[in-house]
């Protein structure tokens, strides 16, 4: 999702809209301060997670909550790294905290669905895509995590029913996500990647054609309960994701699928 342009427009826009939010309700406080230092844990935070560095990550988050206890940015920007560190059950508690905070906002907040579907929360996750999708509606990836909620809350079958639209997603390969999430058939997805590697091998589209598209393979396969091939395309994917907001997601979601399957043996 981060890689999208409007999601990541969507998500700018949101953070600004907190900054001024949490400068209206801590106007008592010496601004400046906050401001440097709360900038400063958002630095540490971004490095250790280029780095890969979970643990430094969170404990950046941590102060973050411990600092800015009341401070909206902190809420959004702690769950944020919470999640992308393999803590979600965090992340969940920092962005309930904001939406509290800041109602009108919850749409735009689509990690939060990210959040919920990982502790288990499906039918509170698939809401929260369905409320993101009002504020953007083109986006396939938004409509699989939505799918994949309403798997698990439900049925593959009821999920292809509730399948939301996401059309002129020009995407690698969105259009064929979108296509297997309604007919199952992951040939196409996995064709496409193909075709994109072919074409361009070492470019920048190919990375994402790649990341992307296993990443949604992955998740299409959990959602009908095949666990071995979940694992396998996830682990395809976060192999070498970026480091980026969905790289660390895929790479969350990878573990989480793994100790799941150890827990059930």
């Amino acid at each position: 999702m981060m890689r999208s342009l409007l999601l990541a427009g969507l998500f700018l826009l949101s953070i600004n809209l907190v900054y001024q939010e949490s400068r209206r309700l801590l106007a008592t406080e010496p601004a400046a301060m906050q401001s440097a230092t709360l900038s400063s844990l958002r630095r540490d935070a971004s490095e250790s997670l280029r780095r890969g560095d979970r643990d430094a990550a969170i404990k950046a988050a941590d102060a973050m909550v411990a600092d800015y206890g009341d401070n909206v940015q902190a809420m959004v920007e702690a769950g944020d790294v919470y999640l992308r560190s393999g803590k979600p059950d965090q992340a969940v508690v920092q962005f309930d905290r904001f939406i509290e905070k800041v109602p009108t906002q919850m749409p735009y907040l689509w990690q939060r669905g990210i959040a919920l579907y990982f502790v288990g929360k499906y039918q509170a996750a698939a809401e929260q895509f369905a409320k993101h999708r009002a504020v953007n509606p083109h986006d396939v990836e938004n409509a699989a995590w939505h799918f994949v909620c309403v798997a698990k809350a439900d049925s593959p079958e009821k999920a292809r029913q509730m399948l939301l639209p996401a059309p002129g997603d020009g995407r690698e390969p969105m259009n064929e996500v979108l296509e297997m999430l309604s007919s199952g058939n992951t040939k196409s997805v996995r064709d496409r990647i193909n075709w994109v590697v072919k074409r361009a091998p070492e470019s920048g589209a190919a990375e994402d054609a790649k990341f992307y598209g296993e990443l949604y393979l992955g998740l299409y396969a959990d959602a009908l309960g095949d666990r071995d091939e979940a694992i396998e395309r996830m682990k395809a994917a976060s192999a070498d994701a970026p480091r980026h907001y969905m790289g660390d997601v895929g790479r969350v979601y990878a573990d989480l699928l793994s100790e799941r399957m150890k827990s059930a043996k």
